[in-house]
């Protein structure tokens, strides 16, 4: 299996081929979801105004792209550059949002100046908070220098689905919601880090 698994990474032509059967799966999955959002502030209904770095769970990818994709409120999103990361990248920008490559793990100054940017302009930016590789459900620390170099609140989007399937062998124990699932959403109270927080990064 793992042969097989590097054989299409490998393979440009099988790599478009996965991802767009992936792709025309998920919208399959996303037809069939139900949506429940709780929010804990006073947030607009139309997220595509609320400020902030909104951040989620690794673990949670599928969940959260659904809820971006249902309130249509898909932006700029920030997706490693690794193979796996194209995959995302791919499914991400068919979802119809705009992708920024990069790690702030790795504190990429081209990718910190391109989200900066972004937010600067936008005052959003999606972004997953435990990274590419962990450690699981700890928030990095370059998601908190953007938000406290931006000034603009931390927003953290809860996600919890009622039937799915997980890939327990992952560092984050990966999960696909499955057919007809309602996704729970809790958008929690913004949080502003301090200028200071990201003087050690």
């Amino acid at each position: 299996m793992k042969k097989f698994i590097k054989r299409i990474k490998n393979s440009e032509f099988l790599s478009y081929l996965t991802c767009c059967c992936i792709y025309f799966y998920l919208k399959i999955l996303f037809a069939t979801y139900r949506i429940q959002i709780k929010l804990d502030h006073d947030y607009k209904d139309d997220f595509n105004h609320n400020v902030g770095v909104f951040y989620f769970w690794h673990q949670n990818i599928i969940a959260a792209t659904y809820f971006f994709f249902k309130k249509k409120c898909v932006g700029h999103c920030i997706i490693s550059p690794s193979r796996d990361g194209k995959i995302m990248g791919f499914l991400a920008q068919k979802f119809g949002f705009k992708v920024i490559y990069g790690s702030a793990y790795k504190k990429s100054v081209e990718v910190i100046r391109r989200a900066l940017d972004v937010i600067d302009v936008n005052k959003r930016l999606a972004i997953v908070g435990d990274g590419s590789r962990g450690p699981a459900f700890k928030l990095q620390r370059g998601t908190i220098y953007l938000a406290a170099k931006s000034q603009v609140p931390l927003i953290y989007v809860e996600c919890k689905s009622e039937w799915v399937f997980t890939f327990k062998k992952s560092w984050d124990h990966f999960q696909i919601p499955l057919p007809f699932s309602k996704i729970y959403i809790r958008i929690h109270a913004p949080v502003i880090p301090s200028q200071n927080a990201y003087k050690n990064f």
